[in-house]
């Protein structure tokens, strides 16, 4: 079974990395100016943000193509009178 929540999760963390290496719409000039307010940010803060973004996008890119799935309920025992 497919966890909803995982890849819910993916769409911050690709942002994260969208404005890291300023592609996709956040390379466009009029959002330039997002991926240079993150460069100034500390590194201290950055490193583990992409760390973690990174993580959660290589989890969810196994989980997507099935590599590991959610656990289901466990089936539930008849229970005899």
């Amino acid at each position: 079974m497919m966890n909803p929540w995982v890849i819910a999760a993916m769409i911050p963390a690709m942002v994260i990395l969208m404005v890291h290496f300023a592609i996709g719409p956040f390379g466009h000039p009029s959002r330039l100016h997002w991926h240079l307010k993150w460069k100034a940010r500390p590194a201290s803060l950055r490193q583990p943000l992409i760390l973690l973004a990174t993580l959660v996008l290589l989890a969810g890119a196994t989980h997507v193509t099935g590599f590991w799935l959610w656990p289901s309920a466990p089936a539930s025992t008849p229970v005899t009178p």
